[in-house]
């Protein structure tokens, strides 16, 4: 895929799959993190320092360190065809929650995957993810930023590892149900992201509608992707790209 006729469905899915995965975990898997950050980023078309302060998101994530991945992925879905601007803005938001360098790097990655996820297959996606960060990632990063041979031999104890055991369960079922359920005996921010990205990828398909009355937060996170998408077509139609 290469165009981005459908990011409106891709940006619901992202949010809404991070509901699902959320609830599949049964604990915090960073949707307090991804939400909060979308809704700031879709109240100010972008990076917004005093808003983001006012919504408390210099505060670490419930969800340790490996939530703040989450807090970037509303760049990527915002701009993703602006890589440096979606890397700023991802870098910023987390290192003001205090986020140490490696952490950051890390939830770089994930806004520019999740960016690439909206137009591009799995395999395609990585590949631009390790040119992308070959100058700036340290090699164990990067060397988490593929389908790894064995998922059973993940190491998920920093937030490379997190990324890497979702970047598993995408690579092993399609929609956000398959995925999440992949991802089923992960730690709780590996589902939540498993489920946002595959979002961005399948977009809804598959999903009944009338789930987001039963998945918490769904409803709210489906109003935020409306306005985050709406910012995107207004950035993008400003900067002469076609959305």
């Amino acid at each position: 895929m290469e165009s981005l006729s459908d990011g409106a469905q891709r940006i619901e899915g992202a949010l809404f799959g991070v509901c699902v995965g959320e609830f599949a975990a049964g604990a915090a898997a960073g949707a307090a993190d991804l939400l909060g950050v979308a809704e700031s980023v879709a109240a100010t078309c972008g990076f917004d320092t005093e808003d983001l302060l006012r919504r408390g998101l210099e505060r670490p994530s419930r969800s340790g360190s490996a939530g703040l991945l989450l807090r970037g992925l509303p760049f990527g879905l915002l701009t993703p065809l602006d890589r440096p601007r979606l890397r700023r803005d991802a870098y910023l938001c987390v290192g003001l929650a205090g986020a140490d360098e490696g952490t950051a790097i890390a939830a770089v990655a994930a806004a520019i995957l999740v960016a690439d996820l909206l137009r591009f297959d799995l395999a395609t996606a990585l590949v631009r993810l390790r040119q992308s960060l070959l100058e700036d990632a340290p090699y164990a990063l990067l060397d988490r930023l593929r389908i790894p041979d064995d998922p059973a031999s993940l190491s998920t104890d920093d937030p490379g590892g997190i990324l890497q055991a979702a970047i598993s369960a995408l690579d092993r079922a399609e929609g956000i149900d398959g995925v999440v359920a992949a991802a089923g005996e992960m730690p709780p921010v590996a589902i939540g992201l498993a489920g946002a990205l595959a979002g961005a990828r399948d977009g809804l398909i598959g999903v009944d509608p009338a789930r987001s009355h039963e998945v918490p937060h769904a409803e709210s996170a489906i109003a935020i992707a409306h306005r985050l998408t709406e910012c995107g077509l207004a950035i993008s139609s400003t900067a002469g790209h076609a959305i």
